[in-house]
């Protein structure tokens, strides 16, 4: 006999359909199938198993609002508990004949950071502004990107493996070369300068070596401090590379969060990542398009949005959410070289957007 629980559970499907048969019945229809004779009890329908959740997810929410709130209140489960995030980008350009290697460029936990003065200092921390052009190019780039969630790694080499078992079939010669470049060092801003040296290994050691170790300095501490305990890593990975003809676009969640040992400046596990490498000729396009990505993963709702998110719609849903909230400013009324100085505090993004609804 079925627990009191499931009993409530199968009257309440049944409640919905019979408003669905009403209210919705065209689209309400498509999610129950007519069973055979003796298969159901009364009514003759069963839920079709794989669209239950379309009941909420698909056909009754209309708006990225309505999708975003039911995403937010979904159960958690201790894989997709929302962790504070520290996001880092860095950035690489690939040319034949020319060594190369991962830059750090910009940095956020809060707000922005940027590398400046060729590489030697960190400006202040500033309130990002961001063009619609690149939030709807980086919208275009999760619609056609590989969506990987929830992904077990144990290293560099197994995301570079499961983005290209993941993309359009490429020759042998593009997927050895991209990745080498995803398997590249990363130069961190607090590093001393050093000469690039040719440290990619050959595609076929991937699974003999694993990442070098992570070393922290002193001037890792001092930024640790400000890093909340608990944390997580976000990497966008930015580049341009001759050996493409189309870009490469994947983002993943990982489950576990893993550590991995060199990519980030301070040692945390690392949970998304963001890889855009393209054509070269357009690395300022990509750069504001990773800053878009890198802020979206700060904004309150999307950062609770990535880490919940059961497909590419959800992700979807949170970018539109995002836009819908966005000030756009003219051109011609402001200096966009001016930077925000960060406000000395902020409300809640989800106190208030609960409180709309």
């Amino acid at each position: 006999m079925a627990s009191l629980e499931k009993r409530r559970t199968r009257g309440d499907m049944i409640a919905i359909f019979q408003c669905l048969r009403i209210c919705h019945k065209e689209e309400g229809i498509n999610l129950f199938s007519k069973a055979p004779e003796g298969k159901t009890r009364n009514n003759g329908w069963k839920l079709i198993k794989e669209r239950k959740l379309l009941i909420q997810r698909s056909t009754l929410l209309d708006t990225p609002s309505q999708r975003v709130h039911f995403i937010l209140g979904m159960e958690e489960d201790e894989e997709h508990v929302p962790h504070d995030l520290f996001t880092e980008m860095d950035e690489i350009c690939v040319k034949d004949g020319e060594e190369s290697e991962w830059k750090e460029t910009a940095r956020w936990l809060k707000f922005e950071e940027d590398v400046e003065d060729g590489g030697e200092r960190w400006s202040k921390p500033y309130v990002a502004t961001l063009s619609l052009h690149s939030l709807f190019e980086l919208r275009s780039c999760i619609i056609n990107g590989s969506i990987l969630l929830d992904k077990s790694v144990n290293c560099t080499e197994d995301i570079a493996e499961m983005i290209l078992d993941s993309q359009d079939s490429h020759d042998i010669s593009i997927r050895k070369k991209f990745w080498e470049t995803l398997l590249k060092k990363h130069h961190h801003q607090h590093e001393k300068k050093r000469n690039i040296l040719p440290i990619v290994r050959s595609f076929g050691e991937s699974g003999q070596r694993k990442s070098d170790p992570h070393s922290i300095d002193k001037t890792d501490l001092h930024f640790m401090k400000k890093i909340p305990v608990g944390a997580e890593a976000a990497n966008v990975l930015i580049g341009e590379a001759d050996f493409l003809k189309q870009p490469i676009v994947a983002f993943l969640r990982l489950s576990p969060a893993v550590l991995l040992p060199g990519m980030t400046e301070v040692p945390l596990p690392t949970r998304f990542l963001f890889v855009l490498l393209g054509p070269v000729g357009k690395g300022q396009q990509y750069h504001e398009i990773g800053r878009s990505m890198a802020t979206l993963m700060t904004d309150e709702i999307f950062h609770d949005v990535a880490y919940k998110a059961k497909d590419r719609s959800d992700l979807l849903a949170g970018i539109d959410e995002f836009l819908d909230q966005v000030t756009v400013l003219p051109p011609g009324e402001w200096d966009p070289s001016i930077r925000i100085e960060p406000p000395k505090s902020v409300p809640s993004q989800l106190s208030q957007f609960f409180g709309l609804l």
